[in-house]
């Protein structure tokens, strides 16, 4: 299979206007979750809070498999681990985005969530495993931790690679960068790997920013336009994923289009690549540009949100800035929970996204949650087509619309296996949990969602054992 240079796609903004007629259609549905017993907290998820000297429960929400190179689920010792963003007493209680680790024994029964058990805290500190030579100031200014990917390089290994969004706030601007670092899980008792899993902080290393954006193919976090006047500007650096494509190394992550490439504004109005035929492109510009005191119209102007990809260096620093897999110019400004990865000699790319993020006022497409694909048969720099034709899917309810059992932040586990096109889906479930993982058929450029049934709470491989489910009803 060649691997060429391909060109940038762009979800546009006809196959964002197709969504609400697709509704009607399974093969896009995720599934219902009527079972009390897949609503459950993770037993697990406690921390002790120094501030009142009690143990208490946290909340987690986007989180990811610990993964060997090629994107599977990795064997650590005998266990599955997964990283997930945490808060305690709530994510809205105030208190920080930590991420935790989490173990499960490959043993264990995976839809039993009290298998799963809290390890501790990636980070003790914002600059644990800094370098004394190495002040980064936006780890000094660091005021959370958000999603990422984390990486076995090694199998028998007791390091895991970790990348991650440093969320920091500096001289009033908060923004976020890619960041990494190498921290070690050791056997609890020291020598038996069964006893448990404990994670040494004194040897945590090579922790440093590696991308904060060029300002020229991505925008910096300077180069954002603030507040408008029913949206702002959403600056997103973040959610970085990495991959290992034969010898070379990569990250792919959320991010917007920068002032030298396929920016915001103005450029949102002309381009008919981000709009469809050209007909369409035609009536509906015309249409945003005599009504730009509304807030569609402050939507399609702010919207750039874009797939990214950087190649690395060895040492895990950026060797090269690439150009956007795929652009939301015009259609959306946040791209979310970037996931790459290859199949079957196609590569495959999936974005999560919030429908009231999508620029427009339609709220058939407004109150639900997604997640959008596109593919590459042309190697891992080839150009990527949307999934389905349309890009399309998962489409699920969104928060104000079921906030007790919405599911949100997918993420397609890639399965290890060329002969199967089955596919589990994790998710987070409420804002505070695990959600039941779904399947998902996948060959070639279409997908197609099992709605029939669901696996269990947090489970990351299909283990063949089922709950019923229905496709939601949306409208």
């Amino acid at each position: 299979m060649s691997d060429k240079i391909g060109q940038v796609a762009h979800y546009t903004r006809a196959e964002m206007n197709k969504i609400p007629e697709l509704l009607s259609n399974k093969q896009y549905l995720a599934p219902t979750i009527d079972h009390e017993s897949l609503q459950q907290e993770i037993p697990g998820a406690k921390v002790y809070d120094e501030t009142t000297g009690k143990v208490v429960r946290m909340d987690v929400w986007d989180s990811w498999p610990v993964t060997n190179p090629d994107g599977t689920v990795a064997n650590f010792h005998g266990y599955r681990l997964v990283v997930g963003l945490t808060a305690k007493n709530g994510r809205y209680s105030g208190a920080p985005t930590k991420m935790g680790l989490f173990l499960q024994k490959n043993n264990a029964k995976q839809d039993d969530l009290s298998t799963w058990h809290f390890v501790g805290y990636v980070f003790n500190s914002k600059t644990e495993g800094v370098a004394d030579k190495d002040y980064d100031k936006y780890l000094q200014n660091s005021i959370g931790e958000w999603s990422g990917s984390t990486v076995l390089m090694k199998t028998k290994d007791n390091t895991l690679r970790f990348f991650y969004a440093n969320a920091y706030k500096e001289s009033g601007l908060s923004a976020q960068v890619l960041t990494t670092a190498q921290i070690t899980v050791n056997p609890k008792d020291s020598k038996n790997w069964s006893s448990g899993l404990t994670i040494d902080h004194t040897k945590t290393t090579d922790r440093k920013t590696v991308f904060s954006g060029d300002g020229k193919i991505y925008q910096t976090a300077d180069q954002g336009e603030g507040k408008g006047n029913y949206f702002s500007d959403d600056i997103t650096l973040r959610d970085p994923h990495f991959v290992q494509d034969g010898d070379k190394y990569y990250l792919a992550f959320e991010g917007n289009t920068g002032p030298e490439y396929n920016y915001q504004g103005a450029n949102n109005f002309t381009n008919q690549a981000y709009y469809g035929k050209s007909a369409f492109f035609k009536s509906d510009s015309a249409r945003l540009l005599s009504n730009k005191n509304t807030a569609e119209y402050e939507k399609t102007y702010f919207a750039n949100g874009a797939i990214g990809k950087v190649e690395l260096n060895k040492d895990f620093s950026v060797k090269k800035v690439m150009k956007p897999m795929v652009t939301g110019n015009a259609t959306n400004d946040e791209l979310e929970r970037i996931n790459l990865f290859k199949h079957n000699g196609r590569w495959y790319v999936f974005t999560s996204t919030w429908g009231f993020h999508m620029a427009t006022d339609n709220e058939a497409i407004t109150k639900n949650s997604y997640l959008l694909g596109f593919s590459s048969d042309e190697g891992i720099n080839g150009t990527y087509k949307p999934l389905n034709s349309n890009g399309l899917v998962i489409a699920g309810q969104g928060e104000g619309t079921n906030p007790t059992s919405f599911t949100y932040s997918y993420l397609v586990i890639p399965n290890g296996n060329d002969k199967s096109n089955r596919f589990v889906v994790t998710s987070f479930e409420k804002n505070s949990t695990f959600a039941p993982s779904y399947l998902l058929n996948i060959n070639g450029n279409k997908t197609s969602m099992i709605t029939n049934k669901i696996l269990g709470q947090g489970v990351l491989t299909d283990n063949g054992k089922y709950f019923s489910a229905s496709p939601q009803k949306l409208k």
